[in-house]
């Protein structure tokens, strides 16, 4: 019987064959589009709802409305109160789950495919017909502004959400918190979510996507029967540029007195979803800081020491969202985390990556993609990929082909061009007293120092 060789690692096994099922469309003459795939050997069906109501869309000066009024939904019909809905999902054994990001709010259950027809009329139900109860929105908003206050107060939420602010120009969306500001927050009515409601959920700017033992014809019919007279409308369009507010590569300070760690955040504006450098910057950034032996890691974690782990990665959205790093760290070493990490990023923009790194990343992000796409949910989250972003409906089919052809000259050329060391907002949440001085003498660029507002 042969003996293991212990010394070394074992080689990967070959990547798992893996299909996305194939989508098939149909479209309501209200404009409600329907997609169908089916998948999974177990009878059950997803849906998930996408409207194109995301938080990009909130108007001026009311900042966390988007996600106010999708969690408002579930709070009452026309015909039955919010504790009804609640028993009537149940009885069904469903959960009704929602989302909203900053393109869409989306709204799903997973169900047994044979109570599918009754879980949809719900479903519908509380899509189509809110009530708003004043009191009910009354508490949501309550709600929301007490996990603003308590971002404020958690270093790792703080630390992101200051560094949106300091990457982006104040009057761009993504420059604030998703679920709004107290200020913004606190001013929102039950007026205004019926408003935004009335404006933006609308059949034509919607996708129903159904996932699991279910064909088309069948998608379609559920479709008709309860949305299929939803009237459609016109809903203002979501457009706005993305600026910058860097101009040099900066140090923000965030004072909590006392810590004893630091949060940190290196950001830049990034690139939108549909960019063309899209899958050279997934393998660059995988070597980056987006996996756990990527180079910062290895760095930050393994050979100093500083931190028990670092990552980086892209927040693709429609418009250009945010490139961060973000590593948390003993206050001591604050500054030489600091250091470390700015030597990393120029080393791959400088130098590029190796062969080897450039197809173990490759091979990586491929291997990941089938344990991504397990479930019916997972599936049904990839769809909505596709419909928010525009996306082919091959495009999971020929994602792991699009990923062979990167090779290391494009990994050093989006490095080259995407990683600015120039412009960096440099965010630091800790003890300003402790860190502040060590920091101004790395020299990167001015210091500043904020508190908490």
């Amino acid at each position: 019987m042969s003996v293991p060789d212990r010394t070394q690692p074992p080689e990967p096994g070959p990547i798992r064959p893996f299909a996305f099922p194939r989508l098939e469309r149909r479209q309501l003459a209200n404009g409600f589009n329907v997609i169908a795939a089916r998948a999974g050997d177990l009878p059950l069906v997803t849906a998930l709802l996408v409207v194109d109501a995301g938080a990009a869309a909130d108007p001026a000066g009311k900042a966390g409305l988007a996600n106010l009024t999708a969690l408002a939904l579930e709070t009452g019909t026309r015909t039955r109160s919010a504790g009804e809905i609640a028993w009537a999902f149940e009885r069904l054994g469903v959960e009704f789950e929602v989302e909203t990001t900053w393109d869409a709010s989306s709204f799903e259950i997973t169900v047994p495919a044979g109570r599918l027809e009754p879980a949809l009329e719900l479903f519908a139900e509380v899509v189509r017909s809110p009530a708003f109860p004043e009191h009910e929105v009354a508490r949501l908003r309550d709600e929301q502004i007490a996990r603003i206050l308590q971002r404020r107060k958690e270093p790792r939420a703080l630390a992101t959400d200051m560094a949106a602010r300091f990457i982006f120009a104040p009057d761009v969306p993504y420059a604030r918190p998703l679920i709004g500001t107290t200020a913004s927050v606190e001013a929102l009515t039950r007026d205004d979510v019926d408003a935004f409601y009335r404006t933006r959920y609308l059949p034509n700017t919607s996708s129903l996507i159904l996932v699991g033992e279910i064909d088309i014809d069948e998608a379609e019919r559920l479709a008709q029967l309860y949305f299929g007279d939803w009237p459609r409308g016109t809903a203002p369009a979501t457009d706005f540029d993305v600026v910058g507010a860097v101009r040099e590569t900066t140090i923000y300070v965030v004072d909590r007195p006392g810590s004893v760690q630091s949060e940190i955040r290196i950001g830049d504006v990034g690139v939108e979803r549909h960019h063309p450098d899209y899958f050279p910057l997934l393998v660059m950034n995988t070597i980056l800081g987006g996996a756990f032996t990527s180079r910062l890691n290895l760095s930050l974690r393994e050979r100093h020491g500083f931190t028990y782990g670092a990552r980086s990665g892209f927040a693709f959205r429609r418009r250009p969202g945010p490139f961060i790093v973000q590593v948390a760290v003993a206050t001591d070493v604050t500054a030489r985390a600091v250091e470390e990490a700015l030597k990393e990023i120029a080393l791959l923009r400088d130098m590029g990556a190796t062969e080897e790194e450039t197809v173990a990343a490759r091979d990586y992000l491929a291997g990941i993609l089938p344990l991504e796409l397990q479930t019916t949910e997972q599936l049904a989250a990839r769809i909505a990929d596709i419909v928010i972003f525009d996306l082919p409906d091959t495009y999971f089919q020929d994602h792991r082909a699009k990923l062979a052809t990167i090779t290391a000259d494009d990994v050093l050329r989006v490095a080259r061009t995407h990683l600015r060391s120039d412009r960096l907002a440099i965010v630091v949440i800790g003890d300003a007293e402790q860190i502040t001085e060590p920091l101004r003498a790395l020299g990167v660029g001015p210091v500043e120092v904020h508190r908490v507002e």
